[in-house]
């Protein structure tokens, strides 16, 4: 059951690329609330290869999905897994999100990072943060 659970997910993560490509009609067709949901559900997922590809999908399309609710499991791919390069997918992630508790997060997280590479990158991040707070304000 479980994984038939996951073979639909990644099917319809694998129609929402195809639907998202630049040769689709129009973007006015994609339920992007939908996306959203099924894109939640494929970053909980055990497969690794589906949440990568969430993690892609969402760099693309962040501005019409809405992931919030999924950010504890991008967090934990961020901190937990034992690739640098899929730990810098899942911080890219974050800082699509623009979620105040990630970012809040990240602050006490720089500190600490182990990874010059990543704490680098941590430090640039929440730097843009601070200046797109500071411009909607």
């Amino acid at each position: 059951m479980k994984r038939l659970l996951h073979i639909f997910t990644a099917a319809a993560l694998g129609v929402c690329l195809l639907a998202a490509s630049p040769s689709s009609a129009s973007e006015k067709a994609i339920n992007w609330k939908h996306v959203s949901k099924n894109l939640v559900r494929a970053l909980s997922s055990d497969n690794e290869g589906l949440r990568q590809s969430a993690m892609h999908f969402y760099i693309e399309n962040a501005d019409k999905l809405d992931i919030d609710v999924a950010v504890y499991d991008v967090m934990r791919v961020y901190r937990n897994h034992k690739d640098e390069r899929v730990r810098k997918l899942a911080l890219v992630t974050l800082y699509k999100m623009q979620n105040k508790w990630a970012m809040e997060f990240l602050k006490v997280d720089l500190r600490f990072q182990d990874s010059e590479e990543l704490k680098k990158m941590v430090a640039a991040i929440l730097q843009e943060y601070e200046n797109g707070k500071n411009k909607a304000s």
